[in-house]
């Protein structure tokens, strides 16, 4: 006679083998240990798999996901951490039943922060700086911005790591007004085994020329966009005064063009092109947008 007990032990045996012959119905792991990740509240690593689940992960230490017994799996790196740069092996593969795959390693080694020093900002305005970083660097290569703005002269760290061995391009996107800032020992290849050459970016700044022009006859609710020497732009909504982000050094040109028209109107430049001249602002040159 089977009792009670025996009779779920011998149905859980059946499911459990209807279940694996139904296509793997039965579920193990797939992980490993992650190892080099600091301890600082920036070295968050995210991993996911193949089917979009993460594990995020602070610290050295195993990790795992849960898979089908007969499927397959990739383990990639989700979101890097900012001081280390993590890279997997073993990531990828196939279950060949129900023992749990372990040897998937997850190792970080240390990116490269960049440091300066800047000289000659006039107190009270800032600047922004921005650095590009790839195995290669050209025009399609993402700028991205290293906030905070700097305010003050003096030592400067920016925040986000750049990977090393990855060549970097330190960049102004932001440039005080009435000045122009330059960068010296902007450029070059991180590398973490020579820190020092990471921590000589220079960047100064000398007295420039506002570049600025006069609006007239804009209708209410409309915008014209304005460039300057092609690549600066301007925006304005309203009649009046407007000044260029970034202004000139002494004997630059500028050349001040229409790059976007306004609905139904059409606006016109006069006085557009010259060379800045130091203690001049171009606004003072009567530079005149139109529109009728």
């Amino acid at each position: 006679m089977v009792n009670v007990k025996n009779k779920a032990i011998i149905a859980g045996a059946a499911l459990t083998l209807a279940l694996v012959g139904c296509g793997g119905f039965v579920y193990t792991s797939v992980g490993g240990n992650v190892k080099g990740l600091t301890t600082d509240s920036l070295s968050v690593l995210t991993l996911g798999n193949e089917a979009n689940f993460t594990s995020v992960l602070n610290a050295d230490g195993p990790f795992s996901f849960r898979v089908a017994s007969n499927g397959t799996y990739s383990i990639r790196v989700a979101t890097q951490p900012n001081p280390v740069h993590c890279s997997i092996t073993n990531g990828t593969g196939k279950m060949a039943g129900e023992t749990p795959v372990t040897n998937v390693a997850v190792n970080c080694v240390p990116n490269v922060q960049l440091s300066g020093t800047l000289s000659s900002l006039v107190t009270g305005t800032s600047l922004g700086i921005s650095t590009k970083s790839g195995v290669s660097i050209d025009s399609n290569t993402v700028s991205i911005s290293q906030p905070p703005l700097l305010v003050a002269n003096g030592a400067f760290t920016l925040p986000n790591y750049i990977v090393s061995g990855y060549k970097y391009s330190v960049n102004i996107y932001s440039q005080p007004a009435a000045q122009v800032c330059s960068v010296l020992n902007g450029e070059g290849t991180a590398d973490n085994t020579n820190l020092a050459a990471a921590k000589n970016v220079a960047v100064n700044c000398v007295p420039g020329v506002p570049v600025g022009v006069t609006l007239a006859g804009l209708k209410t609710g409309l915008f014209v966009t304005l460039a300057n020497n092609g690549d600066d732009l301007l925006s304005m909504t309203a009649i009046g005064a407007g000044t260029f982000n970034k202004s000139l050094l002494n004997g630059a040109p500028y050349a001040i063009t229409i790059a976007t028209q306004p609905v139904g109107q059409t606006c016109t430049v006069t006085n557009g092109t010259g060379t800045a001249v130091l203690n001049t602002p171009v606004t003072a040159i009567n530079v005149a947008i139109t529109c009728v």
